[in-house]
């Protein structure tokens, strides 16, 4: 029974439904029962995510960065409308102290303020420098309306208007200085020069309004107002295409400062004052706007120099991940492809190579023919070694099978020659016993030699046994076709208390004579079992009855105390397999020679309870005898009246156990 329970769990196997490997689906929530494929994905997951993680983090900084450059671009661009509004109401504030006539509307001032409150609007700019611009531009508005209204001293709105061109300077350089690019800075250090030379001119009307009160104060800070002016142009640097524009606005500064030292009346001078000024406006404006375009221009560079260093970290990164994971799949793929080999080869050899070669070592093929097909898995890494380990071991494997094979070839030579050599003794005992029986006339002394031939009969079936065991046929010359009843009684002759056995009416059919020995060798096995395992006062039955397909089915019922079911079933078990790796054989030599002699000639034995229900009483052991053993047979033939008792009486049995020695 186990080894027909270790062969379904091959069968099982080699169909792909393995119980062990059914059981282990519900277990592959642990890591150690992933697979190949899945653990070398958790393998590459785990890198390629820091990967990812870093490459995402590069790549939001990149665009985070250009997003605020984008956005410093557009804030830095309004500048020159920051600097036209304060240039536009600096000059209202001292148009009328240097008689200037000038041309400044509300529209004009609506269109400069528009971009700047747009700017002042905007949700990506800094809250403090967005109300720093809102209340820039309410003072611009205050010293506008200011400025037209009379009354006011001169000097106090010249101060104002100071103090508002330095507020739009710290305007203009907390703006600039946000920029992180160093060619930005350096262009917005020129910048914040620039406006600050275009202070220089309030100060100028301040001086200016004292020399008018003939004042030599007043003469002296004019005077020093122009070095200051001619000093901080001088100091001016910029870009090539800027020179000649800085060449203009000193020629101009110079121009404007003689007029201003001249005795000439504001009426003979104010026409050639205003071309300067607006000569000098227009040059500091393209210096502006130049200076303001090389800092958008180098925002709007180092913009598009952190997007591709984005997509570039972002096409790294892809390829990174498109490389890790096309090298995990081709390695994967190696490494589950020499698993499979691995696996598929060793269950080839274990479940069919290795059997096949053990049955073919067994039924006599030479060992030096016999060889196992390699596993196919070439490679010198681990699995190959493993692969080469698995093909020493089916190497050593069918080299111990031949060692065992060439060892139960002399084991069994063995037996065979030990037991023909007791076969001779027994025979010679058995003939010299009947020799003495023929010539004994006491009764008492005669019935001992009775009982003394049946024991050398049993002796002499013993070494059958062994015979039967070793496979080995008996030497002497097949029968010639024997009647059936002849084949019973002989077989009912060779046990002890035959007179027990009661033999029902037998059909007059007769055995093919390559059976008849090994058929009288199985019954009198039975017969002999039935009589020991059941009271000395019951009979044991032997029925002969017809069988389907025109065989024929020999029963030996007796009523001893029966088998219980399990045991019953091994000892089917081992009637039908063998016993070849039963480990309870040596107790059981009766069942395997009963089995091995009805494999030998195709019978089938079988053993039953003789009663159908309550407690097991007795045991029927059941022969079927093929057609083929039995020529002849046919519905003319009168079977025996002899009912086979379905339940018999119950009688005072002994405890005896039922089995085969």
């Amino acid at each position: 029974m186990i080894e027909g329970c270790a062969q379904e769990a091959v069968l099982h196997h080699v169909k792909g439904l393995d119980p062990v490997m059914i059981s282990a689906k519900s277990r592959r929530i642990h890591p150690r029962d992933w697979g190949v494929r899945t653990k070398a994905a958790v393998i590459a997951t785990v890198p390629l995510i820091v990967l990812g993680g870093f490459g995402g983090v590069q790549i939001t900084a990149e665009m985070q960065r250009a997003s605020r450059t984008a956005a410093l671009a557009e804030q830095i661009a309004v500048l020159p409308s920051i600097m036209q509004y304060a240039t536009s109401v600096g000059a209202n504030v001292a148009v009328a102290e240097f008689g200037l006539s000038l041309d400044r509307n509300n529209a004009v001032f609506a269109a400069d303020m528009e971009p700047i409150e747009a700017l002042a609007l905007q949700n990506d700019l800094n809250p403090a420098l967005s109300e720093e611009i809102s209340r820039m531009l309410a003072d611009g508005r205050e010293l506008n309306q200011a400025a037209s209204m009379p009354g006011n001293a001169v000097p106090a709105r010249i101060e104002q208007m100071r103090a508002f061109g330095m507020q739009v300077q710290d305007t203009v350089r907390t703006l600039v200085n946000q920029a992180e690019n160093a060619n930005a800075l350096d262009e917005s250090g020129r910048l914040l020069d620039l406006w600050q030379a275009r202070l220089i001119p309030f100060d100028q009307a301040v001086a200016f309004t004292q020399v008018l009160a003939d004042s030599d104060q007043g003469r002296k800070m004019l005077e020093t107002e122009f070095a200051s002016e001619r000093a901080a142009l001088a100091a001016l640097r910029g870009a090539e295409e800027d020179h000649q524009t800085l060449t203009d606005l000193q020629t101009e500064a110079e121009h404007r400062h003689a007029l201003l030292r001249s005795p000439t009346t504001s009426e003979t001078r104010t026409p050639d004052l205003t071309a300067s000024l607006l000569n000098s406006v227009e040059a500091g404006d393209r210096l502006l706007n130049a200076s303001v375009n090389r800092i958008v221009t180098t925002l709007n560079a180092e913009r598009d120099a952190a997007r591709q260093a984005a997509i570039r970290t972002a096409m790294l990164v892809a390829i990174a991940v498109a490389c890790a994971v096309a090298v995990t799949l081709a390695l994967t793929n190696l490494l589950v492809s020499s698993l499979r080999k691995l696996r598929d080869g060793t269950a080839r050899a274990a479940y069919r190579d290795l059997p096949a070669a053990v049955t073919a070592i067994r039924g006599g093929t030479d060992p030096a023919t016999v060889t196992i097909d390699p596993i196919e898995v070439d490679t010198n890494e681990e699995i190959g070694q493993v692969a080469r380990a698995v093909d020493g071991m089916n190497t050593q494997a069918v080299r111990l099978a031949a060692e065992q094979a060439a060892l139960r070839r002399q084991i069994t030579t063995m037996l065979e020659t030990l037991a023909r050599r007791n076969r001779s003794l027994v025979d010679r005992q058995l003939a010299l016993i009947e020799a003495l029986e023929f010539q004994e006339r006491d009764p008492e002394r005669l019935q001992n030699l009775f009982t003394l031939d049946h024991l050398a009969a049993r002796m002499r079936r013993t070494g059958e046994s062994l015979l039967v065991l070793a496979d080995t046929r008996s030497r002497r010359a097949s029968r010639v076709a024997t009647p059936l009843e002849d084949v019973m009684r002989a077989s009912v002759s060779q046990v002890e208390n035959y007179e027990r056995v009661r033999l029902g009416a037998v059909p007059p059919v007769t055995l093919v004579g390559t059976v008849v020995d090994d058929l009288i060798h199985l019954l009198t096995e039975l017969l002999d079992n039935s009589l020991r395992a059941s009271d000395p006062a019951t009979s044991v039955l032997f029925l002969v009855s017809p069988a389907v397909e025109g065989g024929l089915l020999l029963e030996i019922i007796d009523r001893g105390v029966g088998i219980p079911p399990a045991d019953l079933e091994r000892a089917n078990h081992r009637l039908t397999e063998g016993a070849e790796s039963d480990t309870q054989a040596a107790r059981h030599m009766g069942l395997y020679v009963v089995g091995r002699v009805a494999q030998r000639h195709g019978l089938r034995v079988r053993l039953r309870a003789t009663e159908d229900a309550g407690a097991a009483r007795g045991v029927t052991a059941s022969v079927y005898l093929p057609a083929v053993l039995v020529p002849g047979t046919g519905p003319e033939i009168a079977w025996s009246t002899v009912q086979r008792p379905r339940r018999l009486p119950v009688d005072t049995v002994d405890s005896s156990s039922y089995h085969l020695h």
